[in-house]
């Protein structure tokens, strides 16, 4: 078995890599010269150090195809995030939309009937710190399990491995409800419970002998699926737990090394939703997780790239980073 991985793409399509131009020229816009001023200097250190030129993200995105294709694997995974979200909204957001069809199309075409898609964070919707503005939408979910095939829960089974996929969206869901529109919230509640029901079944049905490979973007979502009495039974038969969202995975080790504060709950949604997710980091670990880099990294697609996951002769689950050079 031959699995590869890619995620946080984030990849602009003509619609967002326009208003990624009107954005920019509009920063700080009667605010006064010092405001402008850094508002333009966070905007191009962020860029710089962390989601880097969009379009140097999209010769990433074309050169991981390439490099995912000459693996020849069994499986393709694309663990989430796959447009820019510039508004928060998610897919709701008409240019966002494209940008995430696109990528989406493009991975299909490539590896037909080999590919499983997960959902990031800005996929469904998270505050936009640039704009402050956003949250989760309904429509973004709808969008894109009914539009683009992102399924929020799947599972395939390869002999005696497990492959689940699941939506960390909707595990930690209380993180993002006060972003959400209030007449959302219901059945945003109502999602999530039927989300956990499927997962705590998929979990109570494992045979001793099967070994899970776990699919979720954001770890925050480990830490509430350790409170699930099935699943804690069941994580001596997690292999490993495959994750997205932090773009590098030396980020995961810095992460549960950080202090948790407890009393700590900021008031602004990106700070807030951090803090309470980071407050579980220390049970990550149970989970054996591995975190798939973005193509591009963090700021440079020297620290990017994909991962490979092959069993060897001996039924052992190796995991290799693939670097991309561009």
């Amino acid at each position: 078995m031959r699995l590869a991985v890619i995620s946080d793409i984030h990849v602009l399509g003509p619609g967002e890599h326009e208003r990624d131009r009107e954005v920019e020229a509009s920063l700080g816009a009667g605010r006064g010269w010092m405001r402008t001023g850094w508002r333009h200097f966070l905007h191009r250190a962020r860029r710089r150090f962390w989601n880097w030129h969009p379009e140097s993200r999209r010769s990433c995105f074309l050169k991981a195809l390439e490099d995912m294709h000459a693996y020849d694997p069994d499986w393709v995974i694309a663990n989430g995030d796959y447009g820019g979200d510039a508004l928060g909204v998610g897919l709701s957001d008409e240019a966002t939309y494209e940008s995430a069809a696109g990528v989406i199309t493009l991975i299909r075409e490539i590896f037909p009937d080999q590919c499983h898609f997960i959902f990031g964070d800005h996929d469904i919707g998270k505050y936009s710190t640039g704009l402050r503005q956003g949250g989760i939408r309904l429509a973004s979910l709808d969008l894109g399990e009914q539009q683009l095939g992102i399924r929020s829960f799947w599972q395939e089974q390869v002999e005696d491995i497990v492959i689940i996929g699941v939506n960390s969206s909707l595990i930690t869901l209380d993180h993002f409800l006060p972003e959400a529109l209030k007449e959302e919230i219901p059945e945003w509640q109502r999602r999530k419970a039927a989300h956990e029901e499927r997962l705590t079944g998929a979990f109570e049905n494992l045979s001793a002998e099967d070994r899970v490979i776990l699919f979720c973007h954001d770890p925050s979502a480990l830490g509430i699926l350790i409170q699930n009495p099935v699943i804690e039974q069941r994580l001596s038969q997690v292999e490993m737990t495959v994750l997205g969202h932090l773009h590098e995975p030396r980020l995961l080790t810095l992460v549960q090394r950080l202090p948790v504060v407890p009393s700590w709950k900021p008031k602004y949604p990106v700070a807030r939703i951090i803090s309470e997710g980071i407050k579980s980091s220390r049970t990550w670990a149970r989970f054996n997780p591995i975190v798939c880099p973005s193509p591009f990294g963090t700021g440079h697609h020297l620290s990017g790239g994909v991962l490979f996951i092959e069993e060897n002769e001996s039924k052992r689950l190796i995991v290799r980073r693939h670097r991309i050079k561009v």
